[in-house]
């Protein structure tokens, strides 16, 4: 087949770093949020190694492509670095999980939909693959906690710090006031762990506690705090919270910048470094297989707040204020009637009242 007469030869390595400038401006714009633009960027890079940072983007096909997502399926995952990934039955998954090759494949997508308009390929190969699909969850799957649990889990680090425990477990009125934020106010883990010890304020109208936070798209807002979880933060602040890293006698630029970043984050870990959304999954998945006896996620926590909020009889427009969401439409999925997270009232949430 003859090229268009417009076709430009260029390298997969070219393509893919010119198409990842759109993408850092879609960023500065507001239309992609940095957390998608880091894990795209990881994507894409991968993409480049393995169909060869040298190979025309035109000559790419929809075998080379369905390879490379085979090649996925049986590489380690990135999340873990030492050791094996371990599924929830004990056994260990040799590869990449069902989302991560979805979001791979959408990256890559979106790169040869870009070269196509721009006159880079001729066809989009990824028209010929078959997408992978992650697995549907069960109706009634995608549920956060009872009011009951949720209560339990509140209290959970104060009823771990009577008993003998680790140096990194010692953090009992962090993890408390994380697990108050999660439940109560229903943050994005990403907000939750970029807040810094600054952003905790009383509000100029209402002289309530709130928290800012920075949302997707670069959309901040200020998250109500009750009374009760600002108290606790306030005493981790004062009491518990460990001193930043010492820097070592090396002075290196990139650790200097670590520090001071560690040194204004809200949350740390027992080292003093900003705890990282993976910390905060970890944490509470020992809080809730210990003190419920299941799994539960921070997200799966924020979707406990939000439901009970929604269930109380809140305006559905005040808890998308609070949940951040751009569209009412994201909200509505916490009004669904199936959904059996909190089925009573909040009437122990500050949140609920007038």
């Amino acid at each position: 087949m003859a090229k268009p007469e417009r076709l430009s030869d260029i390298t997969v390595r070219d393509a893919t770093l010119e198409y990842l400038e759109i993408l850092e401006r879609r960023v500065m714009r507001a239309q992609l949020s940095e957390a998608t633009l880091t894990s795209y960027r990881r994507d894409l890079i991968e993409f480049t190694t393995l169909l060869g940072p040298e190979t025309e983007l035109d000559s790419i096909e929809a075998d080379d492509l369905e390879i490379a997502l085979t090649t996925l399926a049986k590489a380690p995952d990135r999340r873990y670095r030492v050791g094996l990934k371990i599924a929830e039955d004990g056994s260990t998954p040799p590869g990449r999980g069902p989302y991560s090759l979805a979001r791979w494949f959408v990256a890559v997508r979106g790169l040869f939909r870009w070269a196509a308009d721009k006159g880079y390929v001729q066809l989009d190969p990824t028209l010929k693959v078959s997408p992978p699909r992650p697995p549907s969850r069960a109706a009634g799957a995608r549920v956060g906690l009872r009011l009951d649990e949720a209560l339990v889990l509140r209290g959970a680090p104060t009823a771990r710090a009577s008993g003998q425990l680790r140096a990194d477990q010692k953090l009992s009125l962090r993890d408390e006031a994380i697990l108050r934020l999660l439940v109560e106010s229903g943050p994005r883990v990403s907000e939750l762990c970029g807040a810094n010890r600054g952003d905790i304020r009383s509000h100029e109208e209402t002289a309530t506690p709130v928290l800012h936070v920075r949302g997707k798209g670069r959309k901040d807002r200020d998250l109500p705090l009750s009374r009760a979880t600002a108290e606790v933060i306030e005493r981790y602040l004062a009491e518990e919270r460990p001193s930043p890293p010492v820097p070592s006698a090396a002075h290196d630029p990139v650790e200097r910048r670590r520090i001071a970043d560690a040194e204004g984050a809200l949350f740390v870990s027992i080292r003093g470094w900003r705890l990282s959304p993976r910390d905060v999954q970890r944490m509470v998945q020992r809080y809730t297989r210990e003190f419920l006896g299941r799994r539960a996620t921070p997200h799966s926590l924020r979707h406990t707040a939000l439901t009970i909020l929604a269930r109380a009889g809140v305006d559905i427009a005040t808890v998308a204020q609070i949940a951040g969401h751009a569209s009412l439409s994201t909200t509505s999925v916490y009004m669904d009637d199936s959904m059996s997270a909190a089925a009573e009232a909040i009437e122990e949430s500050p949140l609920a009242r007038p």
